[in-house]
C-alpha cells in the first residue's frame, strides 16, 4: 500500500507540474457572476445610517423630509432601490438593517487550460461568498478538482478529506463521474473553446457530443457539466467520433453516459471490429442499421461468442430483453431447447398469463422477460429437486404458473427440510430433554393442552407458522441448555396446529405469545396460564403426581 501510495503522489506531483498559473482575473471573474453585496440602511429622522456589505464601511447620509434651499442631501433609501457606498464606490441596492441573516452564496465554475505538454486540464471550482451589515463581505476560491484529459485516458486529480492528517489532500481517483463532488452546473471560463481547439484533442465534435450530453441529463441549456462530460467521453474513447458519424447516436449517449468506459465496447481497440466486439461484418451492420442499439449490440456480442446462429428476427426478439441476468438465463435455457422453441413457448405462457395484455402494455415488450425469468426458475428448480431433466413433460409444461408455483413449495419443503436437519444436530439436547421435559410440564384443561417441543425443528416451525422470533438460534440454544424450556399450548381437539408458545424457566412463565406477538383471549389465558404455574409448584413437592394435571 505504501508503494502504491509513493507512486500516486509522485503522479500528482508531475500533474501539478504541468498545470498552468490560473488566470489573474480568474477569482474577480468568479465574483462577478454574483450581485454586489447590498448596503444595509436604517432611518433616523432627516439621517439614514447604512452598513455596506461588501467593505464593511458605516456613514452617515442626510435624508431630510423637508428640502432646503441650496442644502446637500441624498435620496431617501428605500428597499431594493440603487444604492451606492460612501466609501468604496460598491453599486447594489438597499436592504433594511433589520435583515440580520448573514448572505452565504457558493457556485460552481469550470476552468479549462491547456497542459505544458498540449493536452488538456478541466478545472472544477467552488466560490464562496458570505457578508452582513456586521462585517464586511469575505470570498474564497477552492479548486475541488483537477481533470487531466488526453487521448484515451483521463486522470482524476480530487481533493479528499483525510481523517490521519486531518486535512484536505490531492488523491487520484478512477470513478467515473465527478469523485466526491455534487454534480452542480456551472459556468465556463471564457477562452475554452481556444483551449480545446489548439490541445491535442482538436478534432472534439463539441456540437453533437454536448447536445447529447445534455439530453442525457435533460438539460435545457449548455453549461461546464455538459461541456465535461462530453469531452471526458471523447478523450476517453477517441472512436466515439466514428460512432456520431456512422449515425450509432444510441450507442453514443450511452458511452456519454458511462464517461466513454462501458463494457460494451473494448476502447482499446483501434477497429471498429475491437471496439464493437464483433467479427462479422454483416453484424456491425445491423448495430449500424439499428443506430446503435444497446440490446441489439450485446445480443449480437453473445451470439458471436457462443457460436449460434440466430435469423434477425430472433436477434430483435432477445434484443428487447437482453441484459447481462437474461444472458445467464437464456443461455442456461438454451441448454434444453432451441431459442425458436423458447420464443413459441414465452408467447405462450405470455397468452397464459396476461390475457387480457394489461392496460398501457406493448404485446411482450413489458413482459416477457418476466416469462423467460420464471421459465428459467421453474428448471433451476427441476435441476435443484433432481429431476430427470430429459423428459419433455418437465421442460415443457403446459401450465409455467401452475408448475412454477409446485415447484417453489417443493424447493422450500427441501428447504425447510435440509435447514430443520441442520438445527436438529446443532441442538441435541431439546430432543434427549423432551420426555423429561414432558414429566414436569406435560399438562391438559379447558379443552387446551400444554406440552414441551420434541426437537429444534418443531420450535423452528412454531416460530414460522405463528410469525415470531421463537424459531431463532437464541431459544433454540436456551432451550438446549435447559436454561428457558418453550412449551406449546395448543387445542386438544387440534393438537398440531400451533396455537400459542410458551417461555418458561422452572415454575416460571417469562412471556407467552400468539400469532404475529398478539395475545389471543388474554384474561383468560393470563388466568389459565397462573393456575398452571400453580400446578407445577404443587407437583414440585409431589414428584409422583399424575402428568395430566387439571389446570
Amino acid at each position: 500500500m505504501a508503494a502504491v501510495r509513493e507512486n500516486e503522489e509522485e503522479r500528482i506531483r508531475q500533474l501539478e507540474e504541468l498545470t498552468p498559473e490560473l488566470p489573474k482575473n480568474f477569482k474577480e471573474w468568479c465574483g462577478e457572476k454574483f450581485k454586489t453585496p447590498e448596503i444595509y440602511y436604517k432611518r433616523k429622522g432627516n439621517f439614514a445610517e447604512c452598513t455596506c456589505g461588501k467593505c464593511g464601511g458605516k456613514y452617515e447620509i442626510y435624508t431630510p423630509k423637508d428640502l432646503e434651499y441650496r442644502t446637500l442631501h441624498d435620496e431617501i433609501p428605500r428597499r431594493g432601490e440603487r444604492a451606492v457606498c460612501k466609501k468604496c464606490g460598491n453599486i447594489s441596492t438597499y436592504q433594511w438593517k433589520r435583515i440580520t441573516e448573514p448572505v452565504r452564496e457558493s457556485a460552481r465554475f469550470y476552468l479549462y487550460q491547456r497542459s505544458k505538454d498540449n493536452n488538456l486540464f478541466v478545472r472544477i471550482f467552488t466560490y464562496y461568498r458570505r457578508y452582513s451589515q456586521f462585517s464586511k463581505m469575505e470570498e474564497l476560491l477552492e479548486e475541488d478538482s483537477r481533470y487531466f484529459l488526453q487521448l484515451g485516458k483521463v486522470e482524476k486529480m480530487v481533493r479528499s478529506y483525510t481523517y490521519r492528517q486531518d486535512e484536505y489532500q490531492w488523491i487520484i481517483s478512477d470513478r467515473t463521474g465527478y469523485p466526491y463532488l455534487k454534480t452542480l452546473h456551472g459556468d465556463l471560463y471564457p477562452g475554452w473553446r481556444e483551449e480545446i481547439k489548439q490541445s491535442e484533442l482538436k478534432y472534439f465534435m463539441e456540437q453533437i457530443l454536448v447536445e447529447m450530453a445534455m439530453n442525457n441529463w435533460g438539460r435545457q441549456t449548455f453549461n461546464g457539466v455538459s461541456l465535461t462530460d462530453a469531452i471526458m467521453t471523447y478523450a476517453n474513447n477517441p472512436a466515439i467520433e466514428m460512432y456520431c458519424k456512422m449515425g450509432m447516436h444510441r450507442l453514443v449517449r450511452h458511452l456519454i453516459w458511462k464517461e466513454g468506459r462501458s463494457g460494451l465496447v473494448n476502447r482499446k481497440k483501434d477497429t471498429l471490429q475491437g471496439q464493437l466486439r464483433l467479427e462479422k461484418k454483416e453484424n456491425i451492420n445491423k448495430v449500424i442499421k439499428a443506430a446503435g442499439d444497446l440490446g441489439l449490440l450485446e445480443t449480437l456480442q453473445f451470439e458471436e461468442k457462443e457460436g449460434y446462429a440466430w435469423k434477425p428476427e430472433q436477434e430483435e426478439w432477445i434484443a428487447e430483453i437482453f441484459d447481462m441476468e437474461m444472458k445467464k438465463r437464456i443461455k442456461h435455457l438454451l441448454k434444453y431447447m432451441t431459442l425458436q422453441q423458447l420464443i413459441n413457448r414465452t408467447e405462450k405462457y405470455a397468452i397464459q398469463k396476461y390475457s387480457p395484455v394489461p392496460e398501457g402494455w406493448k404485446p411482450y415488450g413489458n413482459y416477457k422477460g418476466n416469462i423467460v425469468q420464471e421459465y428459467d426458475d421453474y428448471l433451476n428448480m427441476r435441476e435443484e429437486l433432481g429431476y430427470d431433466m430429459k423428459n419433455s413433460v418437465f421442460i415443457y409444461p403446459r401450465d409455467l404458473e401452475l408448475v412454477h408455483d409446485q415447484m417453489t413449495g417443493e424447493s422450500n419443503a427441501r428447504h425447510d427440510e435440509l435447514y430443520i436437519k441442520k438445527k436438529n444436530k446443532e441442538f441435541p439436547e431439546i430432543a434427549k430433554r423432551y420426555e423429561s421435559l414432558c414429566k414436569k410440564y406435560q399438562a391438559a384443561a379447558e379443552g387446551y393442552i400444554i406440552r414441551p417441543a420434541k426437537d429444534a425443528g418443531e420450535i423452528i416451525m412454531e416460530g414460522r407458522k405463528l410469525h415470531h422470533c421463537v424459531g431463532g438460534d437464541n431459544y433454540l440454544s436456551k432451550h438446549n441448555r435447559g436454561t428457558t424450556a418453550i412449551l406449546f399450548l395448543r387445542k386438544e381437539k387440534t393438537p398440531n396446529t400451533p396455537y400459542i408458545t410458551i417461555e418458561i424457566s422452572g415454575t416460571k412463565i417469562y412471556q407467552w405469545y400468539g400469532a404475529h406477538d398478539k395475545k389471543p383471549k388474554r384474561e383468560f389465558f393470563d388466568r389459565l396460564l397462573a393456575d398452571y404455574t400453580k400446578q407445577l409448584e404443587a407437583r414440585k413437592k409431589k414428584p409422583d403426581k399424575a402428568f395430566i394435571a387439571a389446570v
